[in-house]
């Protein structure tokens, strides 16, 4: 992250948003808005001390709420580039900030700025956000404050954490000494998504060696359908883990009581013993699903880039393209076209990376001539060319006569078997040029029965 911060020919504008896109391959217009920081960047050097005389406490988004910021922070250690924000909607206007900073960097009248950029290729990089289980409570998530989420279980246990890597029960700041961990809440679900997250049952035998690391006499349970190690090295990983004194029970809890200690109980079908019983535990560790991020649906709108069932973004074939797009000049790459680890999500976008390359290394763009084209005379403005084309490469114009994107026209045809009036044809396969093949081979046909000789017969 930092070598990209400092390599001469990136730009990083971070804190912004794409607000227009518009342009074809080669040359495409981007309109980014700037949000305002409140901060001048050429000033700031992050330091953090504004960060710190801030008389505002809230719960802070990175920790999960577990740890606090104030109205001015940091938006994490590792930040790229290291500059202070300001929200807004929750500072004082005590202007403490601004008496302290050495750089004199604090800027209370900053306004958004809008930055056009042409540019000849995209990334589409969107991630992932969490699956929102405080919307459905699972598992009394947000009701009883010891069930918490792997994500919020890994701040906890980052040395540089809201807690200095030690774990707690929120309820009363004691160390947990049974911990639950449930797989698949959200995951592999007609009632949430149906789709495995592919990530979360390695998390959990990690974070469950950490905390075997942390705390040797802990007790730790883990409820799950399958586990799914599927990537090189993790079936090892997994069978080292079993062997750590950790219990595995296959089967998904189905309710969880508050005692009145204050521990939980909870109710699970152990499938191998065919049994339905319960356990008590002091903090219950939900492993949630990976969801399309925010700015997934958001620049799906905007660039009008195509969505899988799931709401992830959706390449033109899983195994040949698996970077590309409908749009030759658009990629998408790591969790923006569907869950992934690490290793997948890197090796994705050097792939995406690898294409752009290629694309914009040469003066001229190769284009399939086998496109559609529209006679003018017979187009009605129906729209149903328009609704049909999966690239969206014909829109009917103001004028109520489709026209087509030469450069985003892949010539599936889609268009012509669609028109009532037959106005659209495949160049080099119109059906004139069909019809005249058909007709050429019937001429061929009489040529060979009039040229046979009398007596031969006709069976021969």
């Amino acid at each position: 992250m930092v070598n990209a911060a400092k390599h001469p020919n990136i730009n990083l504008l971070t804190y912004s948003d794409i607000v227009e896109f518009k342009g074809i391959t080669g040359d495409y217009k981007v309109k980014i808005r700037k949000n305002p920081r409140y901060v001048d960047e050429s000033k700031c050097t992050g330091c953090g001390l504004c960060t710190t005389k801030c008389p505002v406490k809230m719960p802070n988004e990175f920790d999960r709420g577990i740890g606090e910021r104030g109205a001015i922070y940091i938006p994490f250690p590792q930040a790229v580039p290291k500059y202070a924000v300001i929200d807004k909607s929750s500072c004082i206007s005590c202007k403490a900030c601004e008496r302290v900073c050495p750089a004199e960097a604090i800027l209370f009248d900053q306004e958004e700025e809008i930055v056009d950029v042409t540019v000849g290729a995209v990334i589409v990089a969107t991630g992932w956000d969490e699956y929102p289980i405080i919307k459905t409570n699972e598992y009394k998530y947000g009701i009883y404050p010891d069930v918490i989420t792997q994500i919020e279980l890994e701040r906890m246990l980052s040395p540089i954490g809201p807690t200095g890597g030690h774990v707690y029960r929120i309820s009363n700041g004691e160390t947990p000494k049974n911990v639950a961990m449930i797989q698949c809440v959200g995951s592999r679900s007609l009632n949430a998504n149906p789709y495995c997250s592919a990530v979360c049952c390695n998390v959990s035998l990690k974070n469950s060696q950490l905390l075997k690391q942390e705390y040797p006499d802990m007790d730790i349970t883990m409820f799950y359908i399958d586990i799914r190690t599927w990537d090189k090295g993790n079936e090892e990983y997994y069978r080292n883990i079993r062997e750590q004194n950790i219990t595995f029970i296959k089967g998904k809890p189905g309710d969880i009581k508050l005692n009145p200690d204050g521990s939980m109980r909870l109710f699970f079908d152990n499938t191998l013993e065919d049994q339905v019983t319960s356990m008590n535990f002091d903090l219950v560790v939900l492993s949630t699903g990976i969801v399309p991020s925010k700015g997934t649906y958001e620049l799906a709108e905007i660039m009008g880039l195509s969505k899988g069932p799931s709401g992830f973004l959706s390449e033109v074939h899983g195994c040949l393209k698996p970077v590309e797009t409908k749009d030759t000049g658009i990629y998408i790459c790591g969790c923006a076209a569907g869950p992934k680890n690490i290793p997948y999500s890197v090796s994705s976008a050097l792939g995406a990376s690898s294409k752009v390359s290629v694309l914009l290394s040469s003066d001229t763009l190769s284009q399939e001539l086998i496109i559609a084209e529209v006679d003018e005379a017979l187009c009605m403005g129906c729209h149903r060319c328009e609704k049909t084309c999966d690239f969206g490469a014909i829109k009917v114009n103001e004028n109520e006569i489709a026209v087509v994107d030469d450069l985003k026209c892949k010539g599936c045809g889609a268009c012509v078997t669609s028109c009532p009036a037959r106005a659209i044809d495949l160049k080099y396969y119109r059906d004139r040029q069909f019809e005249e093949e058909i007709k050429g081979i019937g001429r061929i046909e009489d040529y060979f029965i009039q040229s046979r000789p009398i007596n031969e017969s006709i069976n021969d």
